[in-house]
C-alpha cells in the first residue's frame, strides 16, 4: 500500500495475459453488497486505446498504458428482487429465497430514494481498489480515472446506457517515472 501511486506515465511494455488475468481476478473476488456482483470488467488495449483516450478527456495515460480496464455497473433496472438478474445471482446459493427476501427491503429503500444507480456504481469502486492493489503486488502500476464521457465509453464497448454505467477506467502498465512518495494524513488525524 505504501508503494501504490497514481501512475500517469507508462513505458511501452506489455503486461502479460497471465498478470492481466490475476488483476481481473482481484476484481472478481472482491466483496460485493448482497453478493450480487453487478459489475463487468472490459479490457481495452491495442488501437482501441486511442478511442478510449478520447472518451477519457484525452488523458494521455490511457493511450500510453498497454491496457485499461473499464469497470461497468449494471443500471437500476437489473436489481428488482423478482427480476431475472437477482434471481440468477441468488440461484447459486442453497438459501436463494431467503437471500432475495433479505435484499428486498434494501432494494425498496434505494429505489424510493433513487439511489440504485449510485449504489451499483459504488460497488465497482471496491473492485477497482482491489485490482489496483493486486496489480501493484504484481509489479504493475495503475491510476483510477473518473474523468470520461460515459456514452462515448459505452459506445466504444458496444454497450447500451440503459444496461450499463461506466464506473471507472483504470490504465495498467509499468511506470515510466519514479514512484511518487505518499502524502497522507496521519492515523491520529483520521481515527476519531
Amino acid at each position: 500500500m505504501a508503494h501504490r501511486f497514481a501512475c500517469r506515465s507508462y513505458r511501452d511494455e506489455p503486461v502479460s495475459d497471465q498478470i492481466v488475468r490475476e488483476i481481473l481476478d482481484c476484481g472478481r473476488l472482491t466483496p460485493t453488497s448482497f453478493g450480487l456482483e453487478g459489475w463487468a470488467f472490459h479490457v481495452v488495449g491495442g488501437v482501441d486505446r486511442v478511442r478510449l483516450c478520447r472518451a477519457c478527456c484525452d488523458q494521455m495515460m490511457v493511450r500510453e498504458a498497454p491496457l485499461s480496464v473499464v469497470l461497468l455497473a449494471r443500471t437500476a433496472k437489473y436489481y428488482d428482487p423478482d427480476g431475472s438478474f437477482v434471481r440468477s445471482r441468488y440461484a447459486r446459493f442453497d438459501d436463494s429465497t431467503l437471500l432475495v427476501e433479505d435484499f428486498r427491503g434494501f432494494y425498496e429503500e434505494l429505489r424510493k430514494t433513487g439511489a440504485l444507480d449510485s449504489w451499483s456504481k459504488s460497488q465497482c469502486y471496491l473492485a477497482a481498489a482491489n485490482m489496483m492493489t493486486g496489480a501493484k503486488c504484481l509489479g504493475v502500476d495503475s491510476c483510477a480515472l473518473e474523468g470520461f464521457d460515459n456514452l462515448m465509453v459505452l459506445g466504444l464497448l458496444g454497450l447500451k446506457s440503459e444496461d450499463w454505467i461506466t464506473a471507472m477506467v483504470i490504465p495498467f502498465g509499468y511506470s515510466a517515472v519514479a514512484e511518487t512518495p505518499k502524502t497522507r494524513c496521519s492515523l491520529d488525524e483520521l481515527v476519531i
